[in-house]
């Protein structure tokens, strides 16, 4: 099952390729590091650097028992309003330059896109070849009630 989550880093043990993550009920979750982890961190990505204290947001498989994390989203700084946001993409209005995906829920979310990254598994792409139904992981930035797109990763099989 793929999943998202919030919390803060209580610690992280490189040896053992996992972290501790404090989540917002102040219950502490075992996270395996996975072998394509993506740590994001100011809007640079690397395969490491997480930090004690570091809050995140993380898209994780969980195959029980255990949770991989997968895109690590560090909050900090400019970056502190940016969220994980996964789902499924439903559409693009090139003359709002906007576009839409349904979350898990089945609710509509529409986003701004100004310059942002588009990447189809990974790699660089253009939203005119996403497709209805793509799955997404969004890394939104969240001001008030706007919600603007600064990457959009679509995995297609």
């Amino acid at each position: 099952m793929k999943n998202l989550s919030n919390g803060k880093v209580k610690s992280v043990n490189v040896e053992r390729k996992e972290f501790v993550l404090t989540d917002r009920d102040g219950r502490d979750q075992i996270f395996k590091l996975g072998d394509d982890l993506v740590v994001n961190r100011g809007g640079k990505e690397s395969g490491g650097g997480l930090k004690i204290d570091d809050s995140v947001s993380l898209y994780y498989i969980e195959d029980a028992p255990k949770r991989t994390a997968h895109y690590i989203l560090v909050r900090e700084g400019e970056t502190k309003a940016w969220q994980l946001r996964r789902g499924a993409f439903k559409d693009y209005d090139a003359a709002k330059k906007a576009f839409t995906y349904t979350d898990a829920k089945g609710k509509d979310w529409t986003c701004a896109i100004n310059g942002s990254k588009v990447r189809l598994n990974m790699q660089a792409s253009k939203i005119e070849d996403i497709r209805n139904g793509d799955t997404t992981l969004a890394i939104v930035d969240e001001i008030a009630d706007k919600s603007t797109l600064k990457d959009l990763m679509v995995t297609r099989v």
